[in-house]
Order: structure tokens, then sequence, then C-alpha cells
């Protein structure tokens, strides 16, 4: 039994120097090279960064992100843009005072939290020579560790005196301390062919040539691969490499009415190579074309409609990806001169934990360690946060009762420890799956048989599904730059989102396709009236908004994200019809329309 032990005890060392000697032989020299300037420079400030009356850091942290932006986009058959930039930036994380109390969770609206003034050091994402060498990388993080120190002591003084005359019940820590750890996550970088994707482009962007009544068309296609060094005061270090491949075809139109109309296909996987074929693309080019052109033609929603609704598809995802999911990330409010800087944005779920969020029949987890679901690579996927930290599962919803929240090393009252979430700059969804039991599972048959039993029930003439609805990051780039048309996400100030493809169901269970509509008056707690959902599930990779603004965390503005879900039933949601004026349109022809 004893030598049993002993060789398993054996087996367990050779394993960790196995896997020690694989992520040293995974680092190249200048890895090294840029670990090494970084430590140096980490502990020179830690031990000589001092100013007179003012308190040493007690906590200092780098990153160094090399980034490169490989993008091509055509228009209409021809390459319009074709750029490939590549930029290295510095952050610097500085502390002062102590775990409990330091100059962070306070807002100072006289201060820029990007780092700097207009004329001091840049410390957040500071642009620094791509060409990396020990003595670069020390100048420029003493430049920055310099302007950090003097920045966040002036903001630590700030909340101090703020403290003096206010009475703050929340007696939460500003920031947990982990032990030290080092981590890789090292991916070869795949190679993006530029040709091939030009000819892609061009080919699938030709399509809309057929197609004149669209004012303006896009294609384009992203491949975005990033390398980050970090290390902070207590010893936790890691480099990680991460990339994803985005595509993207949209086109806009004006019915007659001038009602401005679009569609758009998105397709976001993590390598080149998993992009679809280009048949592939050329039957989604042309569906989405053939559906504006179809849906030009249609009758508008006369007046508001209020009763159940299907949500399905990329709409049940992108609904449950704008409303719901942004709730479940721990956000903290930020202490400012006049006391608690109070926001409702998205904070539903900060003191729900314990109570019921969703139907009982209805579970949520998040699997970050998950790579691919239904055979769809999952870019919301990633093995170690931006703190260093593990990625973790988390069960989040059991039973329609909230378990936890997404977290990061600023503990909350109710969330005190990191689930290793820190994404962007704060705490960030990863990959978010939705389940249900048996009994509410059904085929999309028999969800549609169900919404329209009920709205027989309530002596509705109809009832409403929705299959495709925009994302809000198409609209703010893409669809913006075809056509700046004002859309605002607000509807007499509740929450908005516009729809592209609604469909009114009668009671024989025919279709008929309208447009012009919007959802308004989703929010949270709509979700908790869903009665059933599909047995199908829906996976959609897609751009999610940063839930803390980037103007509190100095971070991203948009984060890769998953989220799996079924079509949703809900018993009763408002769509209203749009009702504003809209630009009359074009005078004249498409000259594409002329004859030769």
């Amino acid at each position: 039994m004893n030598r049993n032990v002993g060789i398993m005890f054996l087996k367990i060392v050779l394993s960790v120097l196995f896997l020690a000697l694989f992520i040293k032989s995974e680092l190249h020299s200048q890895d090294h090279d840029i670990l090494k300037a970084m430590r140096d420079e980490l502990n020179r400030s830690m031990n000589e960064l001092k100013l007179e009356n003012l308190q040493r850091p007690y906590y200092i942290e780098y990153t160094l992100k090399i980034k490169q932006s490989f993008e091509i986009r055509s228009f209409l058959g021809s390459i319009i843009e074709k750029t490939s930039p590549k930029i290295a930036n510095l952050t610097i994380g500085l502390r002062v005072g102590n775990y409990k109390f330091d100059n962070t969770n306070f807002f100072d609206f006289g201060m820029s939290f990007f780092g700097s003034g207009d004329e001091e050091e840049s410390f957040k994402n500071r642009r620094i020579p791509i060409e990396l060498d020990y003595k670069t990388i020390r100048r420029e993080l003493w430049l920055a560790t310099d302007a950090a120190y003097k920045q966040v002591s002036e903001t630590f003084a700030k909340k101090q005196s703020v403290l003096k005359t206010r009475l703050i019940n929340d007696t939460t820590h500003d920031f947990i301390r982990l032990e030290p750890q080092k981590l890789n996550d090292i991916k070869k970088i795949p190679e993006f062919d530029t040709k091939k994707f030009e000819n892609y482009i061009k080919q699938i962007s030709s399509i809309f040539i057929k197609y004149p009544e669209f004012t303006s068309s896009t294609a384009l296609i992203e491949f975005l691969p990033e390398t980050t060094y970090y290390i902070n005061s207590e010893g936790r270090e890691y480099i990680k490499t991460d990339f994803y491949t985005g595509l993207e075809l949209a086109a806009t139109t004006q019915a007659d009415d001038g009602m401005p109309l679009s569609s758009f296909y998105t397709c976001l996987v993590k390598e080149p190579n998993e992009i679809p074929s280009i048949d592939s693309l050329e039957k989604a080019t042309k569906l989405i074309a053939d559906n504006l052109r179809k849906l030009r033609q249609q009758k508008i929603l006369e007046e508001a409609y209020s009763g159940p609704i299907i949500f399905e598809g990329q709409a049940a995802a992108e609904i449950f990806a704008q409303v719901f999911a942004p709730n479940l990330v721990t956000q903290r409010e930020p202490l400012t001169e006049t006391g608690k800087q109070s926001s409702e944005r998205f904070m539903a779920f900060q003191t729900k934990i314990g109570g019921r969020v969703l139907p009982e029949f209805l579970s949520l987890n998040a699997t970050p360690t998950k790579e691919k679901a239904y055979g769809v690579p999952l870019i919301g996927h990633y093995k170690i946060d931006d703190d260093g930290v593990p990625a973790e599962d988390v069960l989040l919803v059991k039973d329609g009762f909230l378990k936890n929240l997404l977290s990061s090393r600023v503990p909350t009252k109710r969330v005190r420890n990191t689930n290793g979430h820190q994404r962007g700059g704060s705490a960030m969804i990863s990959v978010l799956e939705l389940d249900s039991d048996d009994k509410h599972s059904l085929t999309r048959a028999e969800l549609k048989n169900k919404l329209i039993q009920l709205c027989k029930d309530r002596e509705l003439p109809f009832g409403l599904i929705v299959r495709r609805m925009i994302n809000q990051n198409i609209q703010l780039t893409t669809l913006f730059r075809l056509n700046p048309v004002d859309f605002s996400f607000s509807f007499g100030g509740q929450p908005k989102q516009q729809l592209i493809e609604v469909y009114k169901v009668f009671p024989d269970g025919k279709e008929e396709l309208i447009r012009g509509c919007v959802a308004y008056g989703f929010t949270q707690q709509t979700f908790k009236d869903i009665l059933s959902v599909s047995k199908e599930k829906y996976v959609l990779n897609y751009l999610a908004p940063a839930v803390t603004s980037p103007f509190m965390s100095g971070g991203s503005q948009y984060i890769a994200s998953t989220v799996i879900v079924p079509d949703l039933l809900f018993e009763d949601g408002e769509i209203s019809p749009v009702e504003q004026d809209f630009p009359k349109p074009p005078i004249i022809k498409n000259p594409l329309t002329e004859k030769k």
C-alpha cells in the first residue's frame, strides 16, 4: 500500500514538473524580456515610489497588450477599406491605502478616468512603441506609473475628505487579496489569409448590386489577435493570447412611406478558418437581401399590441442578451463628493440573491470554460480573466432563484469573492446558457399552438412571433455608418428594442410579416412571465456592451460574449409601431436600375 502511494506521489511530482517545463517552453525570449522589464520596474516602484506626506502604493499591476486588427470592407464588389494596424498599449492599476480602504470605488467628476488630463502623462491604454525592448518598456512604465501615483494619491485624499463629513454605512472592503500565482494561456495565433478573404467579401458584397432599391450595403471581415502580459505586486503573472474573427453583412433601404429598414448577418468565431464557406455566405447574403426586399412591401403594425409574444431564435437570444444578462454582473455604486452615486443601469440583481428572477422551471449557468456548444465555437470562452484568475463555471439561477453573480476582485455587499469574470475593465458576462425542465420544453410547433390558444383565451385577433431584432453593436456601428437615422433605445422613458422580422399569427396558424415594430417595456421583471420555451436552442456569439461604463472603468467598450437560449414564450409583452417622421426616399431611382 505504501509503495503504491509512493508511486502515485512520484507520478504527481513528475506531472507537475512536466507541466512547468511545458509552460516554460511556450515562452519565447521576447516574452521573458518583456516580463523581466515589467518585474524590474514594478519592484522599483513598490520600493521607491513615495511623495512626502503621502502613502506608498500597497498594490500595483501592469498590463501590456499587443494587438493587431486586420479589417477588410467591401461595397458592391469593390474593396473600400483594408487595414492591419498593430499597436501596443500599457495600463497601470495602482492603489494607495490598503485592501480595506483605498482610492478606488470613488468617482471624481473633476478628474479624467481615462488615466490623465489633457496635459498629463496617460496611464490607461497608453500607446507605446511596438518595437519593444527592455529599456523602452522600463521607460514607458516609469512615466505611466509616476502619473498614476500622482492621480490616485489625489483621489485618495478626496475620498478621505468626503468620509470625514459623511456617515457611510457600507463597510465593504475595496479590494480582495489574492495569493501569488503564475498562469499562461498561450495559443498560436492563426494566419489570416488576406487575399482569400478579400475575394470572399468582394464576391458576397457584389450580390447587393442586384438590389438597386437598397440605399446602402456593406460586407466586412475582421480578425483581432491580441497578446496580453500581466504582472502585479502580489506575485500574480500571466501571458495569454486571444483572438476572434468577425464577418458582417448589412443593407439598408426605405419603404415607399420613407420608413428606414435594415437587415444584417453576423458570424463571430475564434479562428478565421471557422468562417463559413463562400457558398454558405452567398446564401446568407441572398437571404437577408430577399427578406429586406420583401419587408419593404409589408404593412405596418397599425396600433400597439399587448399580449402573448414568442421571441424565436436570434430574437430570443438578443432580447435575453440585451435585457436580462447584463443584470447578472456585480456592480458597485461609487462614492462621490455628494455621497453614493446611484445608478439603475443593470443594477436590478445586486440585492436579489436568494430571490426569484425567472420561472421555477428555468436555470442559468455561466460556463466560460466551455469552448463549443452544438458544434458552434464560443467566443465568450476563456481560461484566465484579466485579473489573472482562472475562469470559473458559475451556477447563477437554480429553478428560478438567483444564486450568484459574475464577479471580479472588487467585492460587493452580497458577493465577496471573485469567480474569474474580470474582463475589459470590470466584471462581465462570459458564456451563459439557459436550461429548462422537460415539462416546459416544447417543439416550435407546440409553442406556436400555445401562443394561438392564449390569444383565443384573451379574445385577441392575433399573436406575435419575433424572429429577428437589431443587435446593439451592429446598430451603433455598422448600420449607423450606413444610415445614421436616430433610433434611440428608449420609448417614453422605457427600454426599447428595434425589431426586424415580426409576424402576426392568426387563429388558423397563418403568419403575416409586418414592419416598423419596436418592443418596449421589456425589463428583467418581464422574464418572470415566461410560460414555456422551445427544445431547440440558439447560440449567439456577439460583442456585448460593457456593463460598467468604460468612462468609469477605463476599459473596453465591447467584450466578446456568448448566450445560448431557447425560444421564449412571454405571457404578456408590448410591441408598438414606430411613430416618427422619416426622411423622404430619393427623388430619382438608383442609376443601377438603368438598362445599358
